[in-house]
């Protein structure tokens, strides 16, 4: 169960949540101080269209390739270890539909994007379900930034407000 309380008093909101939480361990999209893997997290589509949108930028980029993991149904993220500027990077999360709007706000507010590596309770492992073959060679890092954070378990929850 997932409860957020918001209460609006004038020019202020006072918010906060109350969900169950679980940490989860990541890696980093970021490799130096300006370049960035590629990496998506999608939301919403079926296979065949994550692999169509994801072509479709790898394409319009010259991307490396593309490994496409999913745990859930029309959950998908995406592996690219092709390594772009920071602006190049967000110009091709905004080109990708179905692209999950909390992964984009966490990746511009921390200045890098962020994959889980472990499962999520109650989902299965990762798997690779597709792999797209790309434009340059490239190879996965042997060492990666390694990060924990927690998430909430509910996605949605009741919302009460006040004022």
């Amino acid at each position: 169960m997932r409860f957020n309380y918001r209460m609006k008093i004038g020019n202020f909101t006072l918010f906060f949540m109350l969900s169950h939480t679980q940490t989860l361990e990541g890696v980093t999209s970021r490799i130096n101080k300006n370049e960035h893997l590629i990496f998506w997290d999608l939301e919403g589509c079926n296979l065949d269209q994550a692999e169509e949108i994801l072509a479709s930028v790898q394409y319009a980029h010259r991307l490396g390739d593309i490994f496409i993991t999913s745990d859930a149904e029309q959950s998908f993220r995406g592996w690219c270890f092709s390594a772009r500027s920071w602006k190049e990077y967000l110009r091709i999360l905004l080109e990708t539909d179905y692209l999950d709007y909390n992964f984009f706000y966490w990746t511009v507010r921390r200045g890098s994007a962020t994959l889980r590596i472990n499962n999520k309770a109650g989902r299965q492992p990762q798997k690779v379900v597709a792999y797209l073959k790309g434009y340059e060679e490239t190879e996965i890092p042997e060492k990666m930034v390694h990060v924990t954070y927690d998430t909430g378990l509910e996605k949605r929850g009741m919302v009460i407000s006040l004022g």
